[in-house]
């Protein structure tokens, strides 16, 4: 590769800097990119990097989005306006911000990637700049956090229209109390085995529980509290697994009986939230909560939390003791509670 300079320093050191490059394999002609699309980086990107550390399906089908539509795309030619034309026509297609987010993420992965590890020569993250933009526009966003709880009556009614169900095989009732007592994902609990519960602690180990980071061998052991565990014991021992069913079955049947029940914007997932919430309401601090729910901090045990306001009134003397007419007189009572609780 050849440039012109004004000034034989400039041309020097132009020069010295493809030398260090070179011989620190960083460099690579542009060339050479002319022909190397997003698709075939996707491709390397999980040929390389997939096979050491496994793609999620949330992934693997989010680069396979990217790859159907972007996949003839050159390198060089995915800008910023590259960046803002895929997400309008995923928009268009009836994609939400969140899923967008997701694939701009994931691209964005496999580009840095490029840039970083196989060295080749590309200009700054186009997903990067854009985001701001993407942002404002409303193409990309966070998910709303959901504040619907099931009533117990709720809970109740779709239980018994299951167990109406007599030719139903999967015993949906056990599995919605199982999903509200454990505070698990569908996912997980379909993915229990019978060999990872411990009976004198009356704990179980989850395996390749969810992670922002590192889903793969994140196994936590989790206590098995009140009905969860009476729940567990009842199950027929058929096989490894105690739930021995397909995660996409509670999704597709759970809302069934909800549309049948006339009952209105209440998903599968909405268990694990009122599970969280009440261990909450029931005394637990957010260090407990986190051993069930699996959560690394409360920010994010925060948006699974919607505690009902009923819930806090409490008898003024399980709080406080008594303050006597003169400590209240007085304005000491700050200074008496602290001093009976030494």
């Amino acid at each position: 590769m050849t440039r012109t300079f004004d000034k034989k320093a400039l041309a020097e050191r132009w020069a010295l800097q493809v030398e260090t490059e070179i011989r620190g394999g960083a460099f690579a002609d542009e060339r050479k990119l002319a022909e190397f699309t997003i698709g075939a980086l996707i491709e390397r990107y999980e040929e390389e990097v997939g096979k050491l550390r496994p793609f999620g399906r949330s992934k693997a089908g989010a680069l396979a989005m990217v790859k159907r539509h972007l996949g003839q795309t050159p390198v060089l030619s995915f800008t910023e306006a590259k960046v803002l034309e895929y997400a309008k026509l995923r928009h268009s297609m009836g994609a939400g911000g969140v899923t967008i987010g997701m694939e701009f993420t994931y691209i964005s992965g496999a580009y840095e990637t490029a840039r970083s590890v196989w060295k080749l020569p590309l200009p700054a993250n186009p997903v990067a700049a854009a985001r701001k933009h993407l942002t404002f526009l409303g193409l990309i966003g966070k998910s709303k956090r959901r504040d619907r709880r099931p009533t117990q009556q709720e809970l109740d009614s779709i239980c018994d229209w299951f167990a109406a169900k007599k030719r139903q095989r999967i015993p949906m009732p056990d599995i919605i109390r199982f999903a509200v007592a454990s505070a698990m994902r569908a996912g997980e609990i379909t993915r229990l085995r019978w060999a990872d519960i411990n009976e004198s602690d009356r704990t179980i180990i989850i395996r390749d529980r969810k992670d922002p980071k590192e889903k793969i061998g994140n196994n936590q052991v989790v206590p098995l509290l009140g009905e969860a565990w009476d729940i567990i014991q009842a199950q027929p021992r058929t096989g490894e697994l105690i739930f021995p069913y397909k995660e996409a079955s509670f999704s597709s049947l759970f809302p069934r009986a909800c549309a049948d029940l006339g009952i209105e914007d209440l998903r599968f997932h909405d268990l694990r939230h009122e599970g969280v919430s009440r261990l909450f309401e029931a005394g637990y601090t957010i260090e407990q909560v986190a051993l069930v729910s699996g959560h690394k901090d409360w920010k994010q045990l925060a948006r699974y939390t919607q505690l009902r306001a009923k819930s806090l009134h409490r008898p003024v003397t399980e709080h406080h003791p008594k303050v006597t007419p003169r400590e209240r007189a007085t304005g000491i009572i700050g200074f008496a509670l602290r001093r009976r609780h030494r």
